[in-house]
């Protein structure tokens, strides 16, 4: 296997990346019913890491998979431990870090962009920017679409932290019916849609059922698959901005030749490699069958992993990226034993100053993450016509963004 690669994109933040089934154990230890009593033990010493500054970040894939259990009691339980250890700090949306992971292999490829791309924003708050990738709040404005500035700041920190663990927890049964109405989409629903990202796996496993591939061949062929059906679109973007082809990437007298340098320019992209990498090692079983929990889960760690310092994925996902190599590649800790994860915590190096998070840019630090729903605002003179809208990092109303629930009190 290639080595080409670029330099693992660790966080300065000690950064921990639970997966799913991880959140599950917590909220039942802490539920008062751990499925194994040393669970409480982890859940203690996640918590004191939170205190000393360690990033456990959701990503879209957490949202994705919590959505999707129809019992809301057990996503409110689920969602009463995710939010005040993650304190709902997210990675960035899939195709803006891609954006720049691929960018960089442009540069050191063919050097565009001339200068190497500055590293990115990473972690930001919520739903918008793991699903987006840009910041956006809750702020109250005046009729003139302008932030009201006497708004205090505590209050607005309460009512967006309350606001990101709600949409985590998902609608409860009362609001489906309008929601319904108003075209919402159950998320099993939106599973089960012909042309979708799993239909397409099953239909390549179909294809490839009957052909003895070579492992190397195999890996080149769903390299091409991803760069085709999955980052056509990015990469498209991507060239017409800096007036780049394909052929820019893959020049060559033969195709054997042209092939070799698109493998070398994927090798270069963490998580399209990493990507690739576990789809090779899930097509070589022929006994495997594809389903939205393995789609989900290469999604998440092939992000989480070149970013974070400790994974701690399921068994069968840990030993996928083993045999890929991937955590000696991008040096990080993939664990799958729960059990394992204090000491492991206890061996980070702790940031030197804990700088906060983007929620202190809103108001000032609470004693904790505040899950319930703010007291209305009492009412004066500057408030008159005011709403509760979502906007940008610089105050403007974000597109599509509609008058909120009023939460003043006359």
């Amino acid at each position: 296997m290639e080595t080409l690669t670029q330099a693992p994109l660790k966080l300065l933040r000690p950064t921990v990346y639970l997966d799913q089934w991880v959140w599950i154990r917590l909220a039942k230890a802490d539920a008062g019913s751990p499925k194994d009593m040393d669970d409480l033990r982890v859940l203690a010493a996640v918590r004191r890491a939170v205190t000393e500054g360690i990033c456990f970040p959701l990503s879209a894939t957490h949202y994705e998979e919590t959505v999707r259990i129809r019992d809301y009691r057990q996503r409110q339980s689920l969602m009463k431990v995710m939010a005040p250890v993650s304190l709902m700090q997210t990675f960035r949306a899939h195709n803006v870090l891609l954006r720049h992971q691929f960018l960089v292999a442009l540069h050191e490829t063919v050097g565009r962009p001339t200068f190497r791309p500055a590293n990115p924003e990473v972690i930001g708050i919520g739903v918008h920017w793991a699903m987006v990738g840009s910041q956006a709040f809750y702020k109250v404005l005046g009729a003139d679409n302008q932030v009201i500035s006497s708004v205090s700041g505590a209050w607005l920190r309460h009512l967006n932290q309350y606001a990101e663990a709600a949409v985590l927890a998902g609608p409860n049964p009362g609001e489906l019916p309008g929601l319904l109405n108003a075209g919402y989409l159950m998320p099993r629903t939106l599973e089960n849609q012909e042309n979708s990202r799993l239909a397409y796996e099953q239909w390549l496993k179909r294809h490839l059922a009957d052909q003895t591939t070579d492992p190397r061949e195999l890996r080149a062929i769903i390299m091409a698959r991803e760069i085709s059906h999955e980052y056509s679109d990015l990469l498209g973007d991507i060239f017409g901005e800096y007036r780049l082809s394909f052929s820019t990437i893959a020049d060559g007298r033969t195709g054997m030749a042209m092939r070799a340098k698109a493998i070398a320019f994927i090798e270069r992209v963490p998580t399209a490699r990493i990507s690739t990498d576990l789809k090779t090692q899930l097509f070589r079983n022929k006994q495997r069958n594809w389903d939205w929990n393995m789609i989900r889960d290469i999604d998440a760690l092939s992000l989480a992993v070149p970013y974070s310092h400790i994974v701690v994925a399921d068994k069968d996902a840990a030993s996928l990226l083993r045999r890929t190599e991937a955590d000696k590649t991008y040096r990080t800790t993939v664990i799958e034993k729960l059990g394992q994860l204090p000491e492991l915590l206890d061996e980070l190096s702790l940031p030197s100053t804990n700088e906060g998070t983007l929620w202190d840019e809103l108001g000032p630090d609470g004693d904790r993450y505040q899950l319930e729903s703010p007291p209305a605002l009492s009412y004066d003179t500057s408030l008159k016509g005011a709403s509760l809208r979502l906007v940008d990092a610089a105050g403007r109303l974000m597109s599509g963004a509609g008058p909120g629930r009023n939460p003043i009190r006359s």
